[in-house]
């Protein structure tokens, strides 16, 4: 009997543990320690402390398709099993190789499924702000208006959105940087389209193919105005060179707007991993020259954004123009946090994917990125 008191007492002490470590959330691993000491982001550091301060996010929901065909767009792996025996479908998807292939004809990409993606995005979003989301709110890989606008209605109505932007790019695969705010929208958005420059033209045909950089600007709580740029740079799998003019035609427009005076955020996946950095200082000189690097400045603490085959980089960043005070606001520089659940993450403590094949289905392979600016009087 008293050994089963003691195995009783020894379960009751790791259940409260378990529950004061999800309730006061702890530390963020480095990103140098071991998988084992995977601890969820601490709630208190992704929640705003006074009314002064805007809270802004990026987040790669990593494919958030709706369930229909686009007209000239290659979403066909995003459709329900009863459209994949389409002769489109099927020729599309044979020009794939490998897993692709046989991802593109097996995902069963039905509402049931998009409504739990839903669900999962909606989820994460809302662990920011003591459950009232962030106030600004930066996307990568949205397919269009409608299922942004599905997001927001459907799974975050409650929580004050009041501007919801995308406008579409070139993209062929269909992914596009979108704009939620609980701010008013002060001027017509844009879409910024990079001009890519190659001399091979077949080369030149896919880099113009990439997605552009959307421009919206909104009114803070202090009446001052703040331009955003969604970005989403070319992906790792294309040339450095791609994402060098990226970087510049960003870096272009940024010190255009200063000039304006008009104060920027630029921020997304823009897919500089830290060797790409060392060689070429994308980070931490070309982007910091006009403005503060999110984890050049700060999130010394943060693992990263995104990681592979082991190694952690901060794909998704944000950089803020130097003349932010024009705006009346500056960047909360101990605030950035990399926000990390046990529901967005594997139990090694790197982001989980959404799997349309298990029960546990993740989110996505980013991590969103968070941070908080205080408005000044």
């Amino acid at each position: 009997m008293k050994n089963i008191h003691t195995t009783i007492k020894l379960l009751l002490g790791l259940l409260l543990a378990a529950e004061f470590m999800v309730l006061s959330g702890c530390k963020t691993a480095s990103p140098n320690s071991p998988a084992t000491e995977f601890l969820p982001t601490s709630e208190e550091k992704i929640r705003k402390n006074d009314l002064a301060e805007v809270s802004v996010m990026t987040y790669n929901v990593e494919n958030l398709f709706d369930t229909v065909h686009d007209k000239n767009r290659e979403d066909f792996t995003y459709l329900p099993l009863s459209e994949k025996m389409k002769p489109e479908v099927i020729a599309y998807c044979s020009t794939l190789s490998s897993y692709r292939r046989q991802e593109c004809e097996k995902t069963d990409w039905n509402e049931t499924v998009l409504k739990t993606k839903l669900d999962s995005i909606a989820n994460v979003i809302r662990k920011v702000d003591a459950g009232a989301g962030p106030d600004v709110l930066l996307l990568a890989e949205v397919e269009n208006e409608s299922i942004l606008k599905r997001l927001v209605s459907e799974k975050l109505g409650d929580l004050g959105y009041k501007t919801v932007v995308l406008l579409e790019g070139p993209d062929m695969r269909g992914i596009d940087p979108a704009f939620i705010s609980k701010y008013t929208l002060v001027a017509k958005p844009v879409l910024h389209l990079v001009p890519y420059a190659d001399a091979n033209q077949e080369q030149l045909k896919l880099a113009r193919r990439s997605r552009g950089i959307l421009e919206v600007t909104v009114e803070l709580p202090n009446k001052r105005s703040l331009t955003f740029l969604v970005a989403h740079f070319p992906s790792q799998s294309n040339p450095t060179e791609w994402r060098a003019q990226a970087v510049a035609f960003a870096k272009k427009l940024i010190t255009e707007k200063m000039k304006q005076g008009k104060a920027v955020i630029l921020g997304g996946d823009l897919n500089i991993t830290s060797e790409e950095n060392a060689k070429h200082g994308y980070y931490s000189k070309e982007l910091s020259e006009v403005g503060l690097v999110s984890h050049v400045v700060g999130c010394t603490e943060c693992p990263g954004t995104h990681n592979y085959k082991g190694h952690w980089d901060f794909l998704d960043a944000f950089v803020f123009s130097k003349n932010l005070a024009d705006a009346k606001a500056t960047v909360l520089t101990d605030s950035f946090q990399v926000v990390r659940t046990y529901e967005n993450s594997r139990k090694n403590g790197t982001p989980l994917p959404f799997d349309t094949t298990k029960v546990v289905v993740g989110a996505s392979d980013h991590f969103p990125l968070y941070t908080k600016i205080k408005m000044l009087h």
